[in-house]
């Protein structure tokens, strides 16, 4: 049987059985399971395609586990304070993680705590990146959204006088903002998030702008959409899933929707869940839509037809689900990891150590991995003709212990053939190298 390219990672509350699991989305059999705890929800994540994070329920913990030793945990972070939300960079470089209201910055490779964020002033609820790592969004019980640039936070990261300001602030909510999900295209890219006052916005990540408000009359608790963005799916605390088709005509910037599929401005929906939803994926190929709810079910839905297509049952509520591309390690358990994980400091990083650069400037040092990649070997065009000059060349170095009996004459004239040879030989090198470098390299 091949090997899925897709796998689903879930987490439930109970943790009686395992923290967190790996299923085949084709087959729905268990590949793999992680013990330790249960994680909260939206503080699960992966790591490099090679680590699993997971923030522990009511604990300051934070548990590693390496994919290839299931049931070995790698590490056990320390934090100041239980972690209600988490995610890592799509580099695997920063962890972003919040205790409380205040937002940590870990620097991987080194453990080291970067810097502490502290704009929110309740809970921070959901922390997501951009796909390319330069931005990161975080909301709160506050009502707030806060758009984070990556760059200029760690650029003055180390000026305890001057605190970091996000790039935008939005306040459109009224109540606590739930979850929320970032689209493709890094810096403009669009931004979704749904709260408990009925709403899901849609806001532009470059201007900040809010480009559309969908009202619904009940609360809702997860969101996400799919990689084309043609539909935006909002999970509700009354078990339904909603579709939302943002290309559909007319175009509004303000719809509602009512809750009865009898009603007129009823969305699609996906019924099945008898209790709240908490969190949504889509697959790659945005043909399955998987939730998870507070019914201790995973179900995995087709997109087209709005049928379950299978349910999996926890012991527990659903806090997290994932959908990755298949790791490596959970196909082949001997495979180790490439990299190490360093335990995070819990102490704000202060650089001490220094090195002086060629013009003798005092300057700081910064800790970075860099992976290790396979280099081909060079061999020459023409072996042969290589051990060719080289005979050449040293033929020409005669034997001069008989230089003393021999007039002084002949001992020029000879030096005078030896650098006129060797000149012929260094002429003939520069042409092989023109000739079979230069020009087989333009062919090629």
């Amino acid at each position: 049987m091949a090997a899925p390219y897709e796998v689903v990672i879930t987490s439930e509350a109970s943790g009686q059985l395992w923290n967190s699991c790996v299923w085949d989305m084709s087959s729905g059999t268990s590949l793999a399971t992680f013990k330790g705890g249960s994680s909260n929800p939206r503080a699960l994540c992966m790591l490099g395609n090679e680590y699993l994070l997971g923030a522990l329920t009511n604990k300051p913990l934070i548990h590693v586990w390496t994919l290839g030793r299931r049931e070995q945990m790698q590490l056990r972070m320390v934090c100041s304070g239980p972690v209600s939300a988490m995610d890592v960079s799509p580099d695997g470089a920063y962890c972003v993680a919040a205790v409380g209201e205040k937002i940590h910055i870990w620097q991987v490779a080194t453990g080291n705590l970067l810097t502490v964020l502290t704009r929110h002033y309740q809970t921070v609820t959901c922390i997501k990146f951009t796909d390319d790592g330069g931005h990161f969004v975080t909301s709160s019980e506050d009502c707030l959204l806060l758009v984070w640039h990556l760059a200029s936070i760690l650029s003055n990261c180390h000026d305890l006088s001057r605190q970091p300001e996000p790039i935008h602030s939005w306040s459109s909510h009224s109540l606590p903002v739930t979850d929320i999900h970032v689209g493709h295209g890094g810096g403009r890219a669009r931004v979704a998030s749904v709260s408990l006052d009925h709403t899901c916005k849609l806001y532009d990540l470059s201007s900040g702008q809010l480009l559309c408000n969908f009202i619904f009359n009940i609360s809702l608790t997860a969101v996400t959409m799919d990689a084309a963005e043609y539909r935006l799916f909002v999970g509700g605390t009354n078990g339904v899933i909603y579709q939302i088709n943002l290309f559909e005509k007319p175009a509004k910037t303000e719809q509602h929707f009512h809750s009865s599929s009898s009603s007129k401005d009823s969305a699609p929906v996906f019924q099945g869940h008898s209790k709240q939803v908490t969190c949504l994926a889509v697959s790659f190929d945005d043909t399955v839509l998987v939730s998870g709810s507070n019914d201790c079910t995973v179900k995995l839905w087709d997109i087209s037809s709005r049928q379950c297509i299978r349910t999996i049952t926890h012991k527990g509520a659903i806090t997290n689900v994932l959908v990755v591309p298949t790791p490596h390690s959970i196909l082949n358990p001997d495979a180790r990891p490439t990299f190490l994980i360093q335990q995070f400091k819990r102490n704000l990083y202060t650089p001490m150590e220094t090195v002086a650069d060629e013009t003798g400037i005092q300057r700081e040092t910064v800790d970075i991995r860099i992976k290790k990649r396979k280099m081909e070997e060079v061999k020459p065009h023409n072996e042969n003709r290589h051990a060719e000059l080289l005979g050449e060349m040293s033929k020409g170095e005669g034997n001069d212990t008989d230089s003393q009996a021999r007039p002084p004459e002949d001992i020029e004239n000879e030096l005078k053939q030896k650098i006129e040879k060797i000149t012929q030989i260094n002429q003939q090198i520069y042409e092989y190298s023109v000739n079979e470098i230069l020009h087989n390299g333009n062919k090629n």
